[in-house]
């Protein structure tokens, strides 16, 4: 005999207050609202005491009352860590809304599997007021993340994508990878200056995360510390963020209209004639970062590795990938892999 599989679309709380008011206006009771919208008395009952019901529930309620869905949603702070999408539970929202290089908005939030005990790292992204050409565009650049991870598979240095989707209800487009626990770079170096047995191993990590993109000829364009995850209680790194990526050789990837300044962005990232160069460009920024605690303006990279005292090798190999021009960079990371095997950072 066949069961009825559970609704596990997206939850939402009403605001009570409003929902009281409305009814009053309209002079309307709680069994009259309940018949007119299809659902339980209790199910109107639960949203009056702040509990939260399926979306389309509370968009059926505004319906009955003749109110659009946004007068009567919660606006509380944190509303999103009590929904639901797909099989997860958001149970963390970890970011307000971040703006990437090309427009696109977008949150991460820690998940919880609902029937599985296992987390999960959820970026939405907002495709709402978008038109529908408008939508489609950005869901090609945001598909590009588990494509690019799709190419890669099992890998220390790689983020691993479990799935994609599409919200039709929110007009949310979710990525979900498998959970990282840990913290981005970003944050490591705001906290503090890195030991240099630390520092050594992370920029190695990041060197062997890039010739694995590079090796399915995958150029990052826009590596930095926000999009390098650290491992934890291991210190591993990890790339993820691959929407702006670009598969050589097979077209523009994504629009580089208005980039904003990035301290980490060769300059050349963000056109169409961009090789795997200008992540080697990243590379050294974030090397001499990790190994610095402190990021020199552009241009300045050799003093200030010799103001480390740094070994010299390892100071002429950031000084060449950080080069203005990409002909006087290291040809691949692979030779930048080779150049960090012989630095002795003992001397």
């Amino acid at each position: 005999m066949a069961t009825n599989r559970p609704n596990h679309g997206r939850t939402v709380l009403a605001d009570s207050g409003k929902l009281i008011a409305t009814m009053n206006q309209r002079g309307i009771t709680v069994e009259q609202l309940a018949q007119r919208a299809g659902c339980s008395v209790g199910t109107v009952n639960n949203l009056l005491v702040g509990k939260a019901v399926y979306r389309n529930t509370l968009a059926a309620i505004a319906e009955a009352l003749d109110v659009s869905l946004a007068v009567l949603l919660s606006q509380t702070k944190g509303q999103a860590s009590a929904g639901t999408v797909h099989e997860y539970l958001i149970s963390e929202v970890l970011t307000d809304w971040i703006v990437a290089s090309n427009g696109l908005r977008f949150q991460i939030c820690r998940l919880r599997h609902l029937e599985l005990d296992r987390q999960a790292r959820g970026k939405r992204f907002d495709l709402r007021d978008l038109s529908t050409d408008e939508e489609q565009r950005c869901k090609t650049w945001i598909k590009r993340h588990p494509n690019v991870c799709s190419a890669i598979g099992n890998h220390p240095n790689i983020a691993r994508n479990i799935t994609a989707f599409h919200d039709p209800i929110e007009s949310f487009y979710w990525v979900i990878d498998e959970w990282i626990e840990g913290e981005t770079l970003a944050r490591t170096l705001r906290s503090g200056k890195l030991s240099r047995s630390h520092a050594k191993s992370l920029i190695a990590d990041i060197a062997h995360g890039l010739a694995a993109l590079h090796g399915q000829e995958i150029v990052c364009r826009e590596l930095s510390p926000s999009s390098i995850l650290i491992h934890q209680p291991e210190g591993r790194a990890i790339l993820t963020e691959f929407e702006l990526a670009k598969l050589i050789d097979r077209g523009p990837t994504v629009s580089t209209d208005d980039w904003p300044a990035d301290p980490y962005r060769a300059g050349e990232a963000d056109s169409d004639d961009v090789d795997t160069r200008a992540d080697i460009y990243s590379w050294g920024r974030i090397a001499i970062h990790v190994l610095a605690g402190e990021l020199p303006p552009p241009g300045q990279e050799r003093a200030f590795c010799e103001s480390l005292s740094l070994p010299e090798p390892l100071t002429e190999l950031i000084a060449s990938a950080t080069a203005f021009l990409r002909s006087d960079r290291p040809n691949s990371v692979a030779e930048v892999i080779r150049r960090l095997g012989l630095v002795d950072y003992e001397r």
